[in-house]
């Protein structure tokens, strides 16, 4: 049913003095409303009017939710790398089921136990290089180990200890007064033991300043062998590069040869010159084995003549086998011109004189 308002239009206008009567088209009107009858349609208060219609969030799926405890926020956008190394968004509902099916199994397989993850939050907060951590705590070790047990600390020897105070008082006067004789230096020596205490102090000093020449002297050692190491290594690289193959008949500058790859150079300088743990390569082992050095020294002075050796006979069986297939040849066809039959023509590989190129042992044989 329609509502007429007319009845509450005065209420609305301003009051206006001397106002002119309106007149007032008939109308058909219906019993009015009381103000507080309610109406038979429904009407909204002003709140309801204003206020936007409020829905509620929709819950994510499981496998949504799953990926966003993964670190995937939007699982429309996931980044996957390309063949040209660039980044490529995809939809997670887009692939295949095998596609979907193997990166959950990837998200599941990088998971880390809370034992892992206190690790790598460790190895983070400590500058993030695991081998340096790790030498930390096994330096840490051996020294708690000598703090506990101090006799099985090494004892740095020098040769300075093994004089007495007198000895190293005369042999430092010695040094510094060349023309002394030696009953000067004995004097030198009483007069300076008058005061026990300032002669051990002096004794002290003396025996101390040495011991430094002597670390020292340790150091330029060390620093000499190791420039003669890096000499000797830059030596045998430098033959190593010229060292291509080896003649298998030392006779026969056309003979063929062992091609030398760089797989074997790497070898034989790892057997010259790569340390063990105790410092030692294999050459310097073998340096300390008879029979090791018995074999070096057979292939040292045998090894080339064998190895000519071996491929000589071989030569020589494989020139006697051609003969034998020329005579045979010679043999056939004249049996075939006898028989009025048509020359047999056997196709026969000349060999190649020119020396063949570098190969392996067991190319040659074939």
């Amino acid at each position: 049913m329609e509502i007429e308002n007319n009845y509450y239009d005065s209420l609305l206008d301003d009051p206006v003095e001397n106002q002119e009567p309106q007149i007032e088209e008939p109308v058909v009107k219906e019993d009015p409303l009381l103000p507080d009858q309610p109406s038979d349609e429904p009407t909204q208060t002003e709140s309801e009017s204003t206020e936007p219609e409020q829905t509620e969030p929709v819950e994510d799926d499981l496998i949504t939710s799953y990926l966003k405890s993964k670190g995937i926020s939007d699982p429309t956008k996931i980044q996957f790398e390309n063949e040209d190394g660039g980044i490529d968004e995809v939809d997670f509902k887009t692939l295949s089921k095998d596609e979907q099916l193997t990166m959950l199994q990837e998200l599941a397989s990088t998971e880390y136990t809370d034992y892992e993850r206190q690790v790598v939050d460790f190895v983070r907060k400590n500058g993030g290089d695991l081998n340096a951590i790790v030498q930390q705590y096994q330096q840490k070790a051996i020294e708690d180990y000598l703090a506990q047990n101090p006799n099985a600390v090494p004892q740095k020897s020098y040769s300075i200890d093994d004089y007495s105070d007198d000895e190293l008082y005369i042999a430092d006067l010695a040094v510094k007064f060349p023309d002394f004789t030696e009953e000067e230096l004995n004097e030198k020596l009483n007069s300076a033991k008058i005061n026990e205490e300032l002669f051990k102090k002096e004794v002290d000093s003396l025996r101390a300043f040495y011991k430094a020449e002597e670390d020292k002297q340790a150091e330029e050692t060390k620093l000499q062998e190791k420039q003669q190491y890096e000499a000797l290594q830059q030596t045998l690289m430098d033959s190593l590069g010229k060292f291509n193959e080896v003649l298998l008949d030392a006779d026969d500058p056309q003979s063929d040869a062992l091609e030398i790859e760089e797989s074997d150079k790497q070898a034989m300088l790892d057997y010259l010159l790569t340390p063990d743990k105790d410092g030692q390569s294999q050459f310097d082992k073998d340096l300390s084995d008879p029979a090791a050095l018995i074999e070096l020294a057979w292939l040292r002075t045998h090894g080339r003549d064998t190895l000519t050796g071996i491929s000589q006979y071989w030569k020589k069986e494989l020139a006697d086998t051609r003969k034998e297939l020329a005579k045979a040849k010679k043999e056939l066809e004249k049996y075939r011109k006898n028989d009025n039959n048509e020359k047999v023509i056997v196709n026969e590989t000349k060999p190649d004189n020119k020396r063949r190129q570098a190969t392996s042992v067991s190319d040659l044989w074939i």
